[in-house]
Order: structure tokens, then C-alpha cells, then sequence
């Protein structure tokens, strides 16, 4: 009997990826008003290299190094500053310039899946509707706030307050203690097979992948999803008949 469904949020609720992508070509823009030596499609390439380097160091990170505070976290910094050296501007004022002008800018145009409010709503009363999510407390707050899903979730799990990593089957195990609940007794619901399905698996919860793009599975060695959906609307109706 599934008692509580966790939710991943970027990408899984929200159009994150959109919202990074635009906010980047805003970002970069603006540096280049700022600075006559960049050229916005060479910055471009260097933040997409340098977060993708970033993202590799991220994993060996413990989450007790995310800032837990409100605003500009240090990592969204580092990375525009490291594109923008890598550019030949070594300048830590545009750096903190150009990384707050991203970040408002993906904040001003995240948005909701046409899908996520509906299945939310569609879960209470049948189950308790938990999130767990990435980064710091202070900006995925902000993003609950501004896409105004706050007060549909029972329990919230961010990885900067919980000490493990996304990623991490630790997070989830915190996550089925706060909840109180055996990992048999609870679903998550994600949109990477990497980072939401194989650590949620190995924590014994039921996995639900939703793969809104039709993509292959990639990793022989990654363990398979329970379900798989294509968009979030069968999630309540498919979870919660296992009842």
C-alpha cells in the first residue's frame, strides 16, 4: 500500500532545463554588454563545458556544502566565473553580476508542466505528496514559491538541510524517516534514471520514470524503473491502485 509519493522537481514539475537554457542566453548577453572582448556564443559553450565539469565535481560533494541561505548560492557564482575566465575575463564583479542576472532570469521563466499541478492535486486525500530536491533551502524555496506549489506538499526533503546528495539512496532513506514510513510503503516520481530512479530503487521505494521525451534507457547497469510514463497525469491512478 503506496502512503506517501515523492516528487522530484526540476524537470519532473517543472520545465527547468527551458528555464536554464533561456536564462543562459540572457546571461551571456548581458556579459557581453559589459565586456567588449566576449562573444555571447563563445560564453555560451564555456558555461554549458564548465557545468558540465561542475556537475562531475558536484557528485563527490556532500551536501552539507550547499548554501542553506536566500539569494545567490556560491556554486552558481563559481560556475559563471570560471566561463568567464575561461573567456578571458577574470573579473569577479561582472561574475556575481552575471551569475544573479541568470539566476533571476530562469527564476522570471520556470514554469510548471501543464501535467504537475493536476496529479498534486489529484494525490490528496489518497496519499501523502512529498518533494525531495536539490540545491539550497533558500532557492528551492523561492522556486516553490514562485510556481505556487508550496502548500500541495505534506513533507519536503532539500539536500543542503538533509546532509546527502541527490543522487545519494541517503537522501531517500532521510527522506522515508521523516515520512515515517517504510520504503515499501512509498513511490518516487523522476525524470532521471541516473539520479532519481537508481538511488529511490536501491532505497526500496517504488520507481516511477517519467520520460517525457521518449528517450532510451542508457546503462546497462542502471536498475529498471517500476513504471514509466510520459507524462504525469496516470501517476495517482497507476500508484495508488496498487492499494
Amino acid at each position: 500500500m503506496i502512503k506517501v509519493v515523492f516528487f522530484d522537481l526540476g524537470d519532473t514539475l517543472c520545465d527547468y532545463q527551458a528555464a536554464a537554457e533561456a536564462a543562459i542566453d540572457t546571461a551571456c548577453d548581458y556579459a557581453v554588454s559589459h565586456a567588449e572582448s566576449l562573444n555571447a556564443t563563445g560564453l555560451h559553450e564555456a558555461y554549458v563545458r564548465e557545468a558540465g565539469h561542475m556537475a562531475e565535481e558536484t557528485r563527490r560533494w556532500t551536501a552539507s556544502r550547499f548554501a542553506t541561505g536566500s539569494g545567490l548560492d556560491e556554486q552558481g557564482y563559481r560556475l559563471w566565473e570560471r566561463a568567464l575566465e575561461k573567456c578571458g575575463v577574470a573579473n569577479p564583479i561582472l561574475s556575481h553580476a552575471v551569475a544573479l542576472h541568470y539566476q533571476l532570469s530562469r527564476m522570471r521563466t520556470l514554469q510548471l508542466f501543464p501535467d504537475a499541478r493536476p496529479a498534486l492535486q489529484a494525490l490528496h486525500g489518497r496519499a501523502r505528496v512529498g518533494l525531495v530536491a536539490e540545491g539550497s533551502s533558500g532557492i528551492v524555496n523561492e522556486e516553490l514559491a514562485l510556481l505556487g506549489i508550496r502548500e500541495l506538499f505534506s513533507l519536503t526533503v532539500i539536500e543542503g538541510e538533509a546532509g546527502y546528495a541527490k543522487g545519494d539512496p541517503q537522501l531517500l532513506a532521510f527522506a522515508l524517516r521523516e515520512a515515517e514510513c517504510e520504503p515499501a510503503e512509498a513511490a518516487y516520481v523522476g525524470d532521471s534514471l541516473e539520479r532519481d530512479v537508481a538511488p529511490a530503487r536501491e532505497a526500496g521505494l517504488v520507481t516511477v520514470w517519467v520520460n517525457r521525451n521518449g528517450e532510451e534507457a542508457v546503462g546497462a547497469d542502471l536498475p529498471p524503473p517500476d513504471h514509466v510514463v510520459d507524462s504525469l497525469e496516470p501517476v495517482p491512478d497507476l500508484l495508488l491502485s496498487q492499494t
